[in-house]
């Protein structure tokens, strides 16, 4: 098996180099992330990426938020400047699910139900994450269309927890300025 990963074989001066390549993107980044624990400092081993994913896990919004806020706050000034992108749902749902991606979840965005599309949905073993994003306005906003449009409904039968959360950016602040939550119908 290991040798159907072996990407090239190059001889020079007697020398043989070995390219180790992987057959998909979940094999590589496992592989990555083994050598990250095995190697990389203690203090280290906590990104923000683990954060996110532990905190999701636990269900620990605190922790979500956190992380989401520090996520923002850690893109540079001069990315915004000339440019109208802060103020564009588009760019924090995009930022949010570049980063999401980043860890083994099931990640859906502009996800359909019979009323309407619900920005991004995660769903970890345990629980059903229903996330709706609004810039310049507040989180109460999102929250309720959430709730008003029963996005829960389509996921009821899945026996999960559900919670539903809703994320207000300011386009000024450049960050998070609401994020509220609460547990949806019961699964």
């Amino acid at each position: 098996m290991l040798q159907t990963w072996v990407k090239e074989v190059v001889q020079e001066d007697g020398m043989i180099e070995y390219s180790l390549g992987f057959p998909n993107l979940e094999v590589s980044t496992a592989f990555t992330n083994s050598l990250l624990d095995i190697f990389a400092p203690a203090e280290k081993k906590f990104s923000l990426r683990k954060i996110l994913a532990r905190a999701l896990r636990l269900g620990d919004m605190e922790q979500f938020k956190t992380a989401i806020h520090a996520l923002f706050a850690a893109i540079p000034y001069h990315n915004y400047t000339n440019n109208n992108i802060a103020s564009y749902e588009g760019f924090y749902a995009s930022v949010i699910f570049a980063w999401l991606s980043s860890v083994p979840l099931q990640l859906i965005v502009e996800d359909c139900t019979n009323k309407g599309r619900i920005d991004m949905n995660v769903e970890t073993n345990n629980t059903i994450y229903l996330i709706e994003f609004k810039v310049d306005m507040p989180g109460e906003k999102a929250l309720s269309q959430i709730k008003t449009r029963d996005y829960a409904e389509k996921y009821q039968a899945k026996g999960k927890k559900i919670m539903l959360i809703g994320i207000g950016f300011s386009s000024e602040e450049k960050n998070v300025t609401d994020f509220l939550w609460e547990e949806g119908m019961p699964g």
